[in-house]
């Protein structure tokens, strides 16, 4: 629901396995999922239909052994959306989850530097799995009808020593009041 409304595919790619492992401690610098929470929920949306849009923009897979001639443009192409619709209720307008950038439970990632106000939203996760590291750098727009975010994801210490790097964007914009199409 509220979470495609920054990032419908974004948290989808980078965050499916990002969050929190009860009872640990956050690293020095870093931030709780709370606090994260916190941040979150000073955006203010209007309920109603919005459209968005994600982009690759880039994939850098120069350091992942073995990939085929063409993957590069196949995952672009793959990943990227031309649009979608979805439905923001009264309740997720007035309530955004800050769940939208910090992962799902029993997992291990930490959060860096997010702050939203005036307009503008960053911030930083990295999340530790099957030995690898997926650090995302976001930045970007919101206000009440519209976002922009931009993000540079980058994942290490994968199998054999893969690597890749993917830059990206995500926008939406609201439509209406009325929903026509449900998430």
């Amino acid at each position: 629901m509220i979470r495609a409304v920054f990032a419908a595919a974004t948290m989808t790619l980078l965050l499916a396995a990002c969050g929190d492992k009860p009872g640990d401690a956050p690293a020095t610098g870093s931030m709780t999922k709370e606090e994260v929470k916190a941040a979150v929920d000073k955006v203010q949306l209007k309920p109603g239909q919005w459209e968005g849009r994600f982009t690759v923009q880039d994939i850098d897979l120069s350091n992942m052994p073995g990939a085929p001639a063409g993957m590069k443009e196949q995952m672009k192409s793959m990943m990227s959306q031309t649009s979608l619709k979805y439905c923001v209720t009264p309740e997720e307008a007035a309530n955004p989850s800050g769940e939208m950038f910090s992962g799902q439970e029993n997992k291990d990632c930490t959060y860096q530097g997010f702050a939203v106000s005036g307009g503008s939203v960053k911030g930083q996760v990295s999340c530790k799995a099957d030995g690898g590291t997926m650090t995302a750098t976001m930045s970007g727009t919101y206000g009440g009808e519209a976002y922009a975010m931009d993000m540079d994801m980058k994942m290490a210490g994968g199998p054999n020593g893969a690597a890749m790097a993917m830059k990206a964007r995500s926008e939406g914009k609201w439509i209406g009041p009325t929903c026509t199409t449900a998430e």
